[in-house]
């Protein structure tokens, strides 16, 4: 009996034989149930060359990216889903603001945020944590645009003590406020610590810029006791001798408690460790007072779930105190 010939296929002179692709594929999933995501990811990578993968291979396909650190690659493919409204984008929506926080394309957020909500049908529940989920995208682009103005700004020569003075300073929107003290930085203030002092003080004034109003201070090694109020917390500060314990000086701990719960779960690290250090620098000099790094990174977390739509969370004075900071941060970009 003659023997049953299979024709090889090929594809840019590479000879695939007969099941190969399928076997990758199998191969691919089975090491991303394993959690053995760079063996998964090549098997992906292989069978791509070959084959246009399915919608559902592609959404375990965007995780192994994610997981491996190639998150460019990984959103690509998230664009061509939601491009083709695939039934599987759904699901992945997650992953796919993820990848945009860890990328810092949070104008690229906001578009995308406002094309789901106008083309999917998700519930009010859903709907309220993308909206709250936008807010913040605004707001990460307004302080990623307000740096790189500061970083592209030339200096003037001499301080203009006049603007600095509360009742003209006070007139100036966030960004000129903010732009108006990184010059500083680079000048003589000697003739200015008093108003920069008032500014430290001041209620009425952004908690961001009071926090920079400080540090001013004291990289020009001023000793006089500033009296800092905010966010319910007051006490009097010595600029060039801070105190041991402050929300800058906690962040790095904390962001590692972070990491490590999230380790396996990186949908939220970027966005998570983001919240942590900006609130850290509104914070300061003060700090999450009376809880230990692991309590304050879970419920960051847990803050951070909530606005993927995932859970919900009762009222308590760390989360209040969260909420607080945040609500502070909006209140800069409303201006």
């Amino acid at each position: 009996m003659k023997k049953k010939h299979r024709f090889l296929q090929k594809k840019e002179n590479v000879i695939v034989f007969p099941g190969m692709v399928e076997t990758l594929i199998a191969d691919g999933l089975a090491f991303a149930e394993e959690s053995n995501y760079i063996k998964a990811a090549l098997c992906f990578d292989e069978a791509k060359k070959y084959i246009k993968l399915d919608d559902m291979i592609l959404s375990v396909y965007v995780l192994t990216l994610l997981e491996t650190r190639r998150p460019r690659e990984a959103k690509e493919i998230c664009e061509s889903l939601l491009a083709e409204k695939s039934p599987v984008f759904e699901q992945m929506v997650e992953l796919y603001l993820t990848i945009l926080v860890e990328l810092k394309e949070y104008k690229e957020l906001d578009h995308v945020l406002i094309r789901l909500l106008r083309d999917y049908n998700f519930s009010q529940d859903r709907i309220d944590s993308l909206l709250q989920l936008k807010d913040l995208s605004i707001r990460l682009a307004a302080e990623q645009d307000i740096l790189i103005e500061v970083e592209d700004s030339p200096l003037v020569i001499e301080m203009e003590k006049e603007k600095l003075e509360l009742e003209y300073f006070t007139s100036l929107r966030f960004p000129q406020q903010e732009q108006l003290l990184q010059q500083a930085f680079h000048k003589n203030i000697i003739d200015s610590i008093s108003e920069i002092k008032a500014i430290a003080e001041s209620e009425s004034i952004a908690p961001t810029i009071q926090t920079l109003a400080l540090l001013l201070l004291g990289s020009a090694g001023v000793s006089d006791e500033v009296t800092m109020k905010k966010f319910g917390f007051k006490g009097k500060v010595n600029p060039s001798v801070l105190p041991a314990n402050t929300a800058i000086g906690r962040r790095d701990a904390i962001t590692e408690c972070v990491h490590e719960f999230l380790q396996k779960d990186p949908s939220k690290l970027a966005l998570t460790t983001e919240l942590v250090h900006r609130h850290a620098y509104a914070l300061f000099p003060f700090e999450w007072e009376g809880y230990q790094d692991e309590t304050v990174a879970l419920t960051y977390i847990d803050y951070v779930d909530t606005l993927f739509g995932e859970g919900s969370l009762q009222s308590n004075p760390l989360l209040d105190l969260i909420k607080l900071v945040e609500d502070s941060l909006e209140v800069v970009d409303n201006e």
